[in-house]
């Protein structure tokens, strides 16, 4: 099971349900969790605030740590 269908079936949503939700079609959302087709970087945008997680995290398997957010802060201070 590919991220973005966990994510999703993790918090009890259907295709329809998510898709409505995110703001983008139901055939989109499918063939991105089938593998079968990318996306634009705003609609991996989109997904991602949906589900408050990282880009890379949800379509590049990177996970965010916590030396990750830290880093962020300080470089947003600066």
């Amino acid at each position: 099971m590919n991220t973005l269908k966990k994510i999703r079936t993790d918090r009890g949503l259907t295709q329809q349900e998510a898709a409505k939700k995110i703001g983008i079609s139901y055939s989109l959302l499918s063939k991105m969790e089938s593998g079968y087709r990318g996306s634009s970087d705003s609609t991996k945008i989109k997904i991602a605030n949906f589900y408050q997680k990282s880009v890379g995290e949800i379509f590049f398997n990177h996970e965010i740590t916590k030396s990750d957010n830290e880093y962020k802060k300080t470089k947003s201070k600066a």
